[in-house]
């Protein structure tokens, strides 16, 4: 029997719903004012969601059995940890003038997805477009949002808030990709 995992799915969707709106409604709330505070907020917890969904894939094998699959589903995780950790400090401080902490976090989701994207599609354990999923996550940073900053020096708010559609991409691969069901002896646990 074959079950679809509709939990990590609905994770990233919400956090891509709240990545897209707030992104596009408030990255450009200025320090100290009520909005500054609502989206690095509401931020912190789409962050929490989105890593609630790539330990989704990591607890999926999305990446196989390598060890740099994992290792960069291990990193991308770090990077989500490091953005809470962020936001927390922007809402301490209350604006985000000089806080490195961003673009590390960014750079660390983009190379840890890009490596686990690879190996995704090298194992292929999700079939069709879905397994591409993870490498688009990785990717879009470099293609869009670095070159951008590097160009201009400033952050690219539409392609930040954008990023959040690649999140839906694995969410639909959570949904089309059906989960054998537990065979005798292996623990069910959670």
């Amino acid at each position: 029997m074959q079950r679809t995992d509709t939990f990590y799915a609905a994770a990233l969707g919400l956090a891509a719903i709240i990545w897209i709106s707030n992104g596009l409604t408030g990255l450009g709330a200025i320090g100290e004012s009520r909005e500054f505070y609502v989206m690095a907020s509401v931020f912190i917890f789409a962050h929490v969601l989105v890593l609630v969904g790539l330990a989704g894939l990591l607890r999926r094998g999305v990446v196989g059995e390598t060890h740099w699959g994992r290792a960069g589903l291990y990193l991308a995780m770090a990077a989500r940890i490091v953005f809470i950790v962020a936001e927390v400090a922007l809402l301490m401080r209350g604006h985000e003038q000089d806080l490195v902490l961003l673009p590390i976090a960014a750079l660390g989701t983009a190379v840890g997805m890009a490596v686990a994207g690879v190996a995704a599609v090298r194992e292929a354990q999700w079939k069709g477009w879905t397994r591409f999923t993870p490498l688009v996550m990785g990717a879009y940073p470099f293609l869009f949002m670095f070159p951008f900053v590097i160009t201009t020096g400033e952050r690219p708010d539409l392609a930040v808030s954008l990023w959040g559609l690649t999140y839906l991409g694995i969410a639909a691969g959570f949904i089309r990709q059906p989960v054998p069901s537990p065979t005798v002896g292996m623990s069910t646990a959670s």
